[in-house]
């Protein structure tokens, strides 16, 4: 079996994820709001033979290259009914109960359906959404013109999973809430009344014709998408412009605002934020941040609440050089708060600026210091490819790292800190050989398939060690696939010592295949196999668990693989044969202590762990006050209290207190780099308790796991 050697990327909230990266479709080709707006008919959502041959396709994948196939019967098609139905209406607020019971014939039937390549059941339900969204729009422009009175006591409630199917009239009192709640929104952000209106109406107009436009093949991917992530979060289906994105989002060629953006229910939320790139420099824009309207350089912005992501994309590309205007919800901003408008010029992001890079901390020992190196890896990368075809200068994260611990000895460190944080995966063979870089040759990771006999070991066959002294691995959250398979290593091996929070938990491999010939393609990319550690342990769901787990806020329990539907459970495998090896007695329990003595002092740590406190708290929001007064004085309240942390901190630092209106012009010093500093300062600290240990040098490892190898 042949696995792939690239390892995707971290997939946040969503079931699926796009870089916002590359400029090759023009704002032409997607849909517009405006009075002559061309809808496709009802006619033309049906299936074809293409669609039907996808089917098929589809089916034979699954059922022979998945991972975990499932049986595909009445439970499964009941679980498909329901997923369709929450893709289409995931709030409740446009299908009514009456509607659901007369849909419930298929419940049991879309099995059956599939099997015969038919999906028309599909565009069945697809139609009466349209009729029903028709009808909604309506109602929504008579509510956008209504006096509402703010002084009334009522509440709308945010909690999806509490949503149900309602009757006729209790979807128009839903809607009543969720017009009044826009208009609420609005006047807190000092909007006048008659232009609220009329963004909103531009926002349900425009909702309403980006439905109406969709094609039978894009209606088909929706239902297509309901079926195949029963088999998990990262198996999709993909229409023809859906591949096309897949692979510009392989490129490494990248043109754009620099960022990787998700789909948590109807909001577009930024996941990663790409080195060197516009997004990243403007200090503007943060992962976890929600993207809420898109606008060009000039005209109109547009509200892409419960957009398709593909859509969100496509506005937000572009050529170089222009300019494209962001209505954001920070990540930590309470639900019902005020969007913040930001504008960012889109530009080619050069490889060699999300390269790895080297920076020093030094540590005071009394009269003197001592020096230690932080290599930051955003990345697993490499242009090996590009680079035979004749171009270009060779970058890739093991040669790049290895010319930096070169550089860190020759000015003499006392030991190693490799960062991690906020690196989403990239090249599987890059996470191989960097491992080489500190242990010598051996296993690193264990890939297996779906069928008995698919098993392979991935090993370092360098003997060379180029670093041997103390080290420490950075991880966080957002640490996935190929970081977490060196992080894993590295722990196994007791080679380093692993400091930071819990990984993201993404231990899968997705194999992408074309399912039509030449011209209009379209893809499938499924799980095919799943990566598991030298010890036996997978990373899957769990993640790598730090050694020392930074004191720096709460856990987020919903967050990473973990918090997806379907996913697949942490197992074991057999482990590969290697020495295993555990950092001295004792290291970690003091470690730890002196670190929890360091960070409870910290009026930096402190300040983490208030932001953290107050962003699960917002989570658990489950309702909004309509009442005007209460909800501004709400408001208020958390805006003073999260001025009065960041206060206390600026404080610290010797820095003059900001308001609300002067925060965004006095930043922390740094800008961007601030916290990575304070993260990479107490790193070092911890490493220079770790070399006070006398940590042991490496020691020879012979490894002679090669019957695994050949089972493949």
């Amino acid at each position: 079996m042949e696995f792939p050697s690239l390892v995707s990327g971290a997939i946040l909230k969503s079931k699926v994820a796009l870089t916002v990266a590359v400029a090759c479709f023009s704002l032409a080709a997607l849909p517009t709001a405006h009075a002559d707006v061309k809808e496709v008919s009802e006619a033309e959502l049906t299936m074809t033979k293409d669609l039907s041959f996808d089917i098929h396709k589809t089916l034979y994948y699954l059922r022979y290259g998945h991972y975990s196939p499932k049986r595909l019967d009445d439970q499964y098609s009941e679980k498909i009914f329901d997923a369709y139905l929450k893709v289409l209406d995931p709030n409740k607020l446009y299908f009514t109960q009456a509607d659901i019971d007369g849909f419930s014939k298929y419940r049991h039937k879309i099995d059956d359906f599939l099997i015969r390549r038919d999906a028309e059941v599909a565009f069945e339900i697809f139609k009466l959404f349209r009729t029903r969204l028709d009808e909604r729009t309506e109602t929504i422009r008579a509510l956008v013109n209504k006096e509402f009175d703010f002084s009334k006591d009522e509440e709308l409630n945010i909690d999806r999973d509490s949503y149900t199917w309602k009757s006729e009239r209790q979807v128009q009192d839903e809607w009543r809430k969720r017009i009044k709640n826009d208009t609420l929104q609005q006047l807190m952000a000092k909007t006048s009344i008659d232009e609220i209106r009329e963004n909103l109406l531009r926002r349900y107009d425009r909702q309403r014709d980006v439905i109406f436009q969709l094609k039978g093949e894009e209606v088909f991917e929706w239902f297509m998408n309901s079926f195949t992530t029963e088999h998990g979060p990262h198996t999709t289906y993909m229409s023809h412009v859906t591949a096309e994105n897949f692979d510009i989002s392989m490129s490494l060629s990248l043109q754009g605002i620099g960022a990787a953006l998700s789909s948590d229910e109807d909001y577009t939320v930024v996941n990663r934020i790409i080195k060197g790139g516009p997004a990243e420099k403007s200090n503007a824009i943060k992962a976890e941040d929600k993207i809420i309207a898109v606008g060009q350089e000039k005209g109109d912005m547009t509200n892409v609440i419960g957009w398709r992501l593909n859509d969100v994309v496509q506005m937000i590309r572009g050529d170089k050089g222009t300019k494209v205007r962001l209505d954001i919800l920070p990540g930590d901003a309470a639900p019902g708060s005020p969007a913040e408008r930001i504008e960012l010029i889109r530009d080619i992001i050069q490889l060699d600026e999300q390269a790895a890079k080297l920076s020093y901390v030094d540590v005071p020992e009394g009269k003197q210091s001592a020096k230690y190196g932080v290599i930051s890896i955003p990345s697993f990368y490499s242009n090996a490819n590009q680079v035979g075809q004749g171009g270009g200068k060779y970058v890739a994260t093991t040669h790049d790292v290895a010319k930096l611990i070169k550089q860190a000895q020759d000015n003499n460190v006392a030991g190693l800190v490799l960062d991690l944080r906020g690196n989403g995966g990239g090249y599987l063979n890059e996470a191989v050989t960097l491992t080489g870089l500190f242990i010598d040759q051996g296993p690193v990771v264990q890939i297996v398939g779906s069928q008995p006999n698919q098993r392979k070991v991935e090993k370092d066959l360098n003997p060379e060690i180029a670093y041997s002294g103390p080290l420490v691995v950075m991880i966080d959250r957002y640490s996935a696939s190929a970081s977490e398979i060196f992080a894993g290593a590295m722990q196994d091996y007791g080679r380093a010592l692993i400091i930071g929070e819990r990984s993201f938990g993404k231990g899968t491999v997705q194999n992408p295949a074309s399912l039509r010939g030449s011209g209009r393609k379209s893809k499938i990319k499924y799980t095919n196999a799943q990566f598991f550690r030298i010890s036996g342990s997978s990373t899957q769901y769990k993640g790598v668990i730090p050694d020392l787990k930074l004191n720096s806020g709460r856990e987020d329990d919903e967050f990473g693989e973990r918090a997806y539907d379907n996913v697949l459970p942490w197992t074991q495998t057999t482990p590969a044969e290697y020495k295993p090896g555990s950092l001295p007695v004792g290291l970690v329990e003091s470690l730890s202590s002196k670190h929890a003595l360091r960070s409870n002092a910290s009026p930096a740590f402190d300040f983490l762990r208030k932001n953290s406190d107050r962003v699960l708290g917002n989570k658990n929001i489950k309702s909004l006050s309509l009442n005007l007064s209460q909800r501004q004085t709400e408001r208020d309240a958390r805006e003073s209290n999260l001025l009065a942390d960041l206060n206390q901190y600026r404080k610290s630092l010797g820095l003059q207190p900001v308001t609300t209106d002067t925060r965004k012009d006095n930043p922390l010093p740094g800008e961007d780099e601030h916290w990575n500093t304070v993260f990479h300062d107490e790193a070092a600290r911890i490493l220079h308790d770790y070399q006070k240990h006398k940590a042991p040098i490496v020691s020879k490892n012979t490894n002679t796991d090669s019957s695994m190898n050949e089972q493949l």
